[in-house]
Order: structure tokens, then sequence, then C-alpha cells
């Protein structure tokens, strides 16, 4: 990418959901978006995690934390402060990643008091809201955002599913831009420069899995799936998190005697250790149930890396979207995932020729490349 593209880019000011960047698929894309903006990126610490935490990716860029409210479960607002003051008036272009409250909030206030001022949000995800309080809660905010943001001067989704979506739900299509999630420079041309996938002699089918170990990744499934297979394959499990018991338990009820050969919990790994896995592995699988889970990036880690990733169908979600291949018509269902395990569990060529068109998905749709050009269109706008 040229210096001139770079000079002619826009500078926001971009507001971030948490403090410090984390691993989580909101804060790796906004991470992204501030390492090529350059500008100031003012968060809250809406999950107190600032005084315990390091962070997770290489800052680069300025970052000023704002002062706000004790946590009232997870929801924090920012507090009146000079600081406050200094972003809800500056010129300088806004944008903001949602779902926050505190963010939505902020988006509004910059909106009223500098009305053109250029001030637009970033959809990450629609929520599913659970039963009881919380889940009424985030119902409400999920209605108060989809109010707003048709609103504001545009909106960035991460996919053509979720754009539709939200022209569905009032925006006009001029203001909604696609820029799906991408992968860091380091990191792509790691999953690039892995060897392509070659169809030799039958062995096992090796699958991974990365993610926090949480109730919507539902590894459950997977689990259960695999117990229905009538080839010989091994998974390996890369994260943690405040499921990891349950589901080594589970492992153990379901596989018996063969649980430490068959499945391997290895917690979370750096970067290499990842990416050897990437390597060693025939396929991803990202059994996630909910729309909270919205684009995937372990997704396209491994479509880099050469090998298919699978993932379910679901409403208001892309992530099913995300590793669509040709050579692999399936329903994307819970219910369909152990039959095309068991078709991929009984052909290597079908896995090679899967892990070619995988890459090449990748290269078209979602290399850093193809991302810094419709960011520079969206700047453009």
């Amino acid at each position: 990418m040229s210096g001139c593209w770079l000079e002619c880019t826009l500078m926001p000011d971009q507001l971030l959901r948490e403090w410090p960047p984390g691993y989580g698929g909101v804060e790796r894309v906004a991470h992204e978006l501030a390492a090529v903006w350059g500008g100031t990126v003012w968060s809250f610490d809406a999950q107190g995690l600032r005084a315990s935490e390091v962070d997770a990716l290489p800052v680069t860029y300025p970052r000023r934390c704002l002062p706000c409210t004790p946590a009232l479960g997870r929801l924090r607002l920012p507090l009146p402060s000079r600081a406050l003051w200094q972003l809800l008036r500056s010129p300088q272009p806004l944008h903001g990643h949602l779902p926050s409250p505190g963010v939505l909030l902020l988006l509004v206030l910059a909106r009223l008091l500098r009305p053109r001022r250029r001030v637009t949000a970033h959809w990450h995800c629609f929520l599913e809201p659970e039963a009881g309080l919380s889940g009424h809660l985030y119902a409400l905010y999920q209605r108060l955002a989809l109010l707003v943001v048709p609103w504001l001067g545009g909106v960035i989704t991460t996919s053509p599913l979720l754009r539709e979506e939200l022209l569905r739900c009032g925006c006009r299509p001029d203001r909604v831009a696609v820029l799906s999630c991408c992968l860091s420079a380091e990191q792509e041309a790691g999953a690039l420069a892995l060897p392509e996938r070659l169809a030799g002699p039958e062995r096992p089918l090796q699958l991974l899995f990365i993610g926090r170990l949480d109730s919507y990744k539902r590894l459950d499934w997977l689990l259960q799936a695999l117990t229905t297979l009538s080839h010989p394959w091994l998974l390996v499990v890369v994260g943690d998190g405040p499921r990891r018991l349950l589901f080594e338990s589970l492992s153990r009820e379901l596989f018996s005697g063969q649980a430490e050969r068959s499945v391997q919990f290895l917690g979370r790994l750096d970067e290499s250790a990842k990416l050897a896995q990437l390597a060693a592995a025939d396929v991803l699988v990202l059994p996630s149930d909910r729309s909270n889970e919205a684009f995937g990036i372990v997704q396209l880690e491994a479509m880099a890396a050469g090998i298919p990733a699978l993932a379910f169908q679901r409403r208001r979600s892309g992530m099913g979207w995300v590793g669509q291949l040709p050579g692999l018509r399936w329903a994307q269902t819970p219910d369909t995932l152990a039959a095309v395990l068991q078709r991929l569990a009984a052909d290597p060529a079908l896995r090679a020729r899967l892990g070619q068109q995988a890459r090449a998905r990748y290269r078209a749709l979602f290399a850093r490349g193809v991302w810094l050009t419709n960011l520079s269109t969206w700047d453009q706008r």
C-alpha cells in the first residue's frame, strides 16, 4: 500500500468497547483499524480489566482511557470529565464499535453536539438475548441501537448477510458498507506460507477447534458428532474458558479410555504454536449456535492456512457464509455436522481439494490487500 494512500486516509478518533484490546473478534478488528488509521483511540474500561490484564496485541497508536461509572453487571458508562468533553467536541471523525451501550451513548452525544461531524459505527453482530433480566436489557439495548444507527453518517458491518439485515431494519443502502474482518500482516504471512495439503495415503481426520470455551461455542455439539464417525479422527482444542472442565469431562464420558488419545485440550497458545496446529489440521470447526458469533476470525486463519472451516448458518450471522466452498455443499446445521465430518474422514482427496478452495476464497475475499482496498473506499466516501 502506497504512502500516498496512508496520507490521504482519514484519521478518526476511534472509540473501543473494551480496554485492553483483548483476543476477541471485536477487539482484533478495532485494533487493526486503529493501527491503519493511526488516530487517537478513546476507550473506557467496560469490563474492569485495565488494572489486571496486559495488552494482548502490540499497540502502536495513542490511546486514552475515559473515566467511567462503577459496574452494574457488565454495564459501565463514561463519566463527565475533561477528556470526555474533548472527545465530544473534537471535529475529527469518530467511529464507534458496537455492541456497547456506552459507545452508543457517546456516538449520539457526538452527533448532537456537532451535527456536521462524521460519526459512524461498526456493527459487529446482532445479539441473541437470553431469558432473564440481563436478556431483556440486551434486547432493549439492541432496539435502541437499531434506532440510532440509521441516523448516523454511516455504518460498517462484516458480511453481506449482516448488511441485508441492517437494510431491513431501516438503514439506507448508501450508508452501509461491508468490511470483512482481517488478519494481521504477520498472521496472514505465516498462514499463507504453509505448504498446500496434498492427497496422500488415508490417515485419521485431524480436526481443530479454536475459541473461548464457553456455552455458545458449542464444543459439546462437535464432541457428540464425533461419536458417530466410523473412520479414525483426532480433535485438538485450542483455547480456555469457564467451561473447559465441563468439556473435558464430557470428552472423557463420550470416549471413555480413548479420550486422551482422541481429544487434546491444549489451552491458550501463542501465535507460533497456534500456527503449528493449523499446519497439522485437516479442517477447523466453529460450531457456535448464536448470531453473537457473526464472523469468526479463526475461520480466516484456517482458510489462509489452506484448510476448510465449517460453521453453521444462523439468522443474523455471517459465520456460515465466510467458509462456504463450491466443493462442499451441506445444510450448515447442527444435525448435519456429523454427516459432513464423516465425508471428510472418509475422503482425503476431498480434504485436499477443499483446502485449495479455502485458500483461494481467502485470497479473493479476505486477504489483507483486499481489506485495505475496501477500507480505502470507505474512507473516501
